[in-house]
Formats: C-alpha cells, sequence, structure tokens
C-alpha cells in the first residue's frame, strides 16, 4: 500500500457515496466512494480487487442526481479499498464533479470558521 495523493491529477474531496460497479464476468457489486475527483475516486469495496483490473462505476452526485456512468483501471489497492483512475468522462460529467467539489469544500471551510 502506498500514497498516491502526490501523484493525482486532480484534487479529491472526501464523501460517501453509494457505488455500483461491475467488473467483466462478476456482476455487479455495492460499493462505496470515499472520495472523488475528476480523475478518479476511492473506493471501499466488500470484494478484494486486484491491481489493473478495469471496472465500470455507476453512481449519482446529490447535486444532479444523474446517473454518471465510467470504465475505470484500479491503480491502488489496500485493506477493503481501491484508487481508480477514470478512463473517459465528459465534459458536463467532470463539471459536475467540480460543483460537487466546491460545495463539498465550502462545507468544510465553514464548519472549520
Amino acid at each position: 500500500m502506498n500514497d498516491l495523493a502526490g501523484e493525482r491529477r486532480s484534487p479529491r474531496i472526501p464523501c460517501d457515496l453509494p457505488l455500483e460497479y461491475e467488473i467483466k464476468g462478476l456482476g455487479l457489486r455495492d460499493g462505496r466512494i470515499t472520495n472523488l475527483g475528476t480523475t478518479g475516486a476511492l473506493l471501499t469495496t466488500e470484494d478484494p480487487v486486484p491491481l489493473g483490473t478495469e471496472m465500470v462505476l455507476n453512481f449519482r452526485l446529490p447535486l444532479t442526481d444523474r446517473p454518471l456512468r465510467t470504465a475505470c483501471k484500479v491503480k491502488w489497492v489496500g485493506v477493503r479499498s481501491v484508487g481508480v483512475l477514470f478512463a473517459h468522462l465528459n465534459f458536463q460529467e467532470k463539471d459536475e464533479i467540480w460543483r460537487f467539489y466546491a460545495r463539498e469544500s465550502s462545507k468544510k471551510r465553514q464548519a472549520r470558521s
């Protein structure tokens, strides 16, 4: 287990979002997104997921409640968690994640004030 926070391509915001993920041949599984950015996320899973696994994520952001579906690849593996890099998000999906990030960041700053 290594810390990849310094290698991230975008900032991440802590969160707790329900997630369904699919690994080819294994069907749908449930998990949680525990941090999220425009290039990737940290997921908690009940099942171990090997490094390099390609998966498809299905989740909703609270601001829009529009379903997001994206392919990704596991780049980091921990105990019951995996870090994934999104294969492709369109401009609107990235914008929705940025707006979610901004809202959650603002809440955290206000809580510290």
